[in-house]
Order: structure tokens, then sequence, then C-alpha cells
């Protein structure tokens, strides 16, 4: 069985998934922001601007396709393993597949014990451990209080300079004391050019490591 070919099906779904399902948000943002039909202002004395309620909802309906995305892809990550994994197993051997701080770490263990040198990986791990991060906060959001969901202090500390963040985020984040208020840390958020970027670096492990399966059921 060709894993890649699946894997690289379901990667295509993921994205075609977040152009399609997250369109209808973006064009809602944009004729906000510019001011088309249907959402051309009114006079008002009113300070807050016009439409705020529908362009905050429209950008939580954009967060909330990024989020699902990342499931998506994070669980093409954990299926390719668990295959990729069970054919060494049906040539002899068990591995377990639970580990303290992880699935994703459980895997990177069994590639250890039988041979693969995961520095040689010409993707990044760490992205690609992020997005699993992700999407276990996006499963367990901590907080009924608002739409989306935060890092936590645990993949703060490993990741003090996480990916999946805004830009406008990004420029905040070194000034933030994120110790001192939950709502100050920051958004998991995922953009069409970072689930980009991470398809390109999922296949590119999984392609290496497809490659590194002949050498690992000789160990």
């Amino acid at each position: 069985m060709d894993l890649v070919a699946f894997l690289k099906e379901r990667n295509k779904a993921a994205l075609y998934f977040y152009e399609n399902a997250s369109k209808p948000f973006f064009e809602t943002v944009s004729a906000i922001e510019n001011r088309a039909d249907p959402f051309v202002p009114v006079y008002s004395e009113d300070p807050e601007p016009p439409y705020l309620e529908e362009w905050m909802a429209a950008r939580n309906g954009i967060n909330a396709v990024g989020l699902a995305v990342a499931s998506m892809l994070s669980s093409s990550v954990q299926l390719f393993l668990e295959e990729w994994v069970s054919r060494l197993e049906r040539h002899g051997g068990e591995y377990d597949r639970k580990h303290k701080k992880g699935w994703f770490n459980a895997y990177l263990k069994i590639l250890e014990d039988v041979g693969v040198n995961i520095d040689d990986c010409p993707a990044s791990i760490e992205k690609i451990e992020q997005l699993v991060l992700a999407r276990n906060r996006a499963q367990h959001p901590a907080n009924l209080t608002e739409i989306g969901v935060r890092h936590s202090d645990s993949d703060l500390e490993k990741y003090p300079n996480p990916y999946f963040i805004s830009e406008d985020e990004r420029k905040l984040l070194e000034s933030r004391d994120l110790k001192s208020s939950w709502w100050l840390r920051p958004k998991v958020d995922l953009d069409h050019e970072k689930i980009e970027m991470l398809i390109s670096e999922i296949e590119s492990f999984c392609s290496w490591l497809d490659d590194e399966y002949w050498n690992a059921r000789r160990v």
C-alpha cells in the first residue's frame, strides 16, 4: 500500500475544505472592511465601528475552519505513523504507542528504537509537533467565555515563539506578561499560508520516513 499517496489525498482534501469552507467568511470580512454591499454603513453617532458583530463572527468562522483543518492534518500524521509502525510489527516486534508527552512523542521514540535518526529528517519536526499541540488545544478548549483557543502555558514554555499565531499577536508577544492573565496568551491561528506550509512539511516528513522503512525493518 502506498502510504504517502493516501496521505497526500487526505491533505488535498483538508486544503480543499479550508479554501471552500472559509470563503464566505472571508467575503464577509472583505465586504465590511471595504464598506461594500450589503455592509454599506449608514450614519450613526455610535462610536462602535459599523457591523463589528458581523465582522467578529466572520473572523471567528475563519479561525474555526483553520482549527478543523489542524485536526484533519494531525489525524493524517497519526494515521500514517500508525500504519508505518503496524507494517513493522507484521514482521515481528511490538511497540508502545503511549508516552507521557503524547502520541507524537511516542512515535518519535519508536523511530529512535528502530534506528531511524530523526535529525536526518528534512522536514521541521517542531512545526509538526506544534500542529499536534494546536489540534489538542482545539479539541480541549480551556475557557467557556471566548470562542477560539489560546496556547497553553506548557506549549508556550516549549515554544515561546509559536508558529500558529497571527502576525498581529506575534508583534505583541514580546511585550506581554503571559503569566499575569490567561487572556494575554496568544490565540491558536492557522491561515492559508500556514496550512500550505504544514502540508509541505508533513509530506516531506512522511516521504522521508517511507524511504526509511526498509532500514528500520532490518533492525
